[in-house]
């Protein structure tokens, strides 16, 4: 298994769209979802630009803004999402399949795929799941700890994004059916996910393959060629309703 750790390159120069959350608050404003979905709010920057009923799960919130806003309902789950699936239902919860989620949890590889996967039963074809960090601005900060010294020569200080990016390839060569579109937010990219399947299995039936495949570090090689080979979207050309509803209509 390749752990290159060849000299990084910078990709920061490519991510240069709206800002992740004012893209997200975008999409709420011109799509006006059902209901919302969320894992990893933390300080509730992106729970807040929420309208309708929402749940958030975070283990730890240290929310510093309004996140209840205009909503109706606003439910938080102070736990991991793994516990959170394990004891709720969330079409039961909402009373409805899931419209819009934003998975931000966990920043590896196999807690996001656990994540969509669990997400993914709970929503329709026309949902929208959105995922962040999978775009990686260099090597530095994909290693899988944040504590690996490795990490420090990134250029980007703060940023840690794990290994998330990982799921875009795999998503790709194992779930075709999905409609993925990669976006070029700030600061480390956003992704779109619809045409989704609740009664899928391929995921969870194939993802112990895809763990053991995926939990190690890839190098900077490994990274430049993720980045060769994805179609990144601009983000300015889906900032308007009628964008955005041609492309993700719910």
């Amino acid at each position: 298994m390749s752990t290159s750790t060849n000299e990084s390159l910078d990709f920061g120069h490519r991510v240069t769209g709206l800002i992740y959350h004012e893209f997200l608050r975008n999409m709420h404003e011109h799509l006006n979802p059902r209901n919302y979905f969320e894992i990893g709010t933390l300080h509730g920057v992106t729970l807040a630009n929420a309208k309708c009923p929402s749940i958030a799960v975070d283990p730890v919130f240290r929310l510093q803004t309004d996140v209840m806003a205009e909503k109706p309902t606003c439910h938080l789950y102070q736990q991991t999402s793994d516990d959170f699936f394990a004891e709720q239902n969330l079409t039961e919860l909402f009373g409805e399949p899931v419209d819009f989620a934003f998975l931000d949890g966990m920043h590896l590889f196999e807690f996001l795929l656990r994540d969509f996967i669990n997400t993914e039963k709970q929503c329709e074809n026309g949902s929208i799941i959105a995922l962040h960090d999978c775009l990686p601005l260099d090597h530095y900060m994909t290693v899988r700890s944040p504590d690996d010294p490795i990490r420090l020569n990134t250029a980007y200080e703060g940023y840690w994004t794990g290994d998330v990016w990982k799921i875009v390839p795999a998503l790709q060569k194992y779930r075709p059916d999905l409609s993925i579109t990669v976006i070029d937010c700030v600061g480390t990219g956003l992704v779109l996910v619809t045409n989704l399947d609740p009664n899928s299995t391929v995921l969870a039936d194939n993802s112990q393959v895809l763990v053991e495949d995926n939990a190690y570090d890839f190098g900077a090689d490994r990274l430049h060629a993720y980045w060769n080979s994805v179609a990144i979207t601009p983000a300015e050309r889906l900032l308007d309703s009628a964008s955005l509803a041609a492309k993700f209509r719910l």
